[in-house]
């Protein structure tokens, strides 16, 4: 059996470590921390449980640096917004409490959606935000919006958008989930200009985790089955949707231990390509792991 891995090397904007742009940099700025202060670092991060996964392999979040969405817990140590951004009212919080910032990891594009947010609800726009409703960027989006006194509707499908309660000449100001499936942003734009007289677009979606789907599609394409490693509600699940439109056996995984040998029985081709939170070296282990299991 050949097991193909998903190949990002050429892909414009992708770094080497297989990690999108913000992942990439947040790990490098956590590593500088840790070697210029040593122990006593805390993240604040809207989801704690996944901010080192990336990085376990060099041992960041092991020692010297932890991870929190708890801003009382964090008790004499220095602070670090993590990847996913922070919003408003817990950087105030921090402030109050005299907590030391050294750095903030958000993603650029996270920022830049941020700015977007602000912009629009400054402008008199009411926020529209392009997402899935768990998706973790949804507090901190609603956090801008409660500073200046304005509701948010979440729109997911084309569905959603007749539940907006505004008029149609209201204003509308719409951001999208940097995560968020293009072909959904199509329809769902579709709908709101149809219905809503007044509407501004600022597409954030994030262009580096977008050029992951042409490789997703093209890898579905030439294998008997596929699997998809990551553990990110947004570009996870995006790639799991991009790879069920051409392969009829496509799994996720989280971990390299959840690969089931029955999965690749009879298969000559077998694909493996990792999402934007999954670094090189655990798809290389999946890889390893596949192969010991047809062996």
């Amino acid at each position: 059996m050949e097991v193909i891995k998903g190949d990002f090397s050429q892909t414009k904007g992708i770094p080497p470590s297989g990690l999108c742009v913000g992942v990439h940099r947040a790990g490098a700025i956590h590593q500088k921390m840790v070697q210029k202060y040593g122990e006593g670092l805390t993240v604040w991060s809207l989801r704690p449980d996944l901010d080192f996964v990336a990085f376990k392999k060099d041992g960041l979040g092991e020692k010297g640096v932890r991870a929190t969405d708890d801003l009382e817990s964090i008790k004499g140590e220095k602070l670090i917004y993590g990847v996913r951004g922070a919003p408003p009212q817990v950087r105030k919080k921090a402030q109050e409490m005299g907590l030391e910032l050294l750095a903030d990891a958000t993603c650029p594009f996270v920022t830049q959606q941020e700015e977007a947010a602000e912009e629009l609800l400054q402008q008199g726009y009411n926020l529209v935000i392009l997402s899935s409703r768990t998706h973790h960027g949804i507090p901190r989006l609603q956090g801008i919006a409660k500073e200046v006194g304005r509701a948010v509707f979440i729109v997911e499908k084309e569905e959603d958008v007749e539940d907006i309660r505004l008029t149609r000449f209201e204003p509308v100001g719409v951001i999208v989930q940097t995560t968020f499936w293009l072909e959904t942003y199509k329809k769902i734009m579709s709908r709101l200009l149809d219905r809503f007289a007044n509407v501004r677009i600022r597409n954030t979606a994030c262009i580096d985790s977008l050029q992951r789907l042409p490789e997703v599609e093209k890898l579905a394409k030439q294998v008997d089955a596929i699997v998809i490693f990551g553990w990110t509600e947004g570009m996870t699940n995006r790639m799991l949707e991009v790879a069920r439109t051409f392969n009829s056996n496509v799994y996720k995984i989280e971990k390299v231990e959840q690969l089931q040998a029955e999965w690749f029985r009879g298969k000559e081709k077998v694909g493996v390509i990792g999402a934007n939170e999954t670094p090189n070296w655990m798809v290389d282990e999946a890889v390893e792991r596949i192969k010991s299991l047809a062996a």
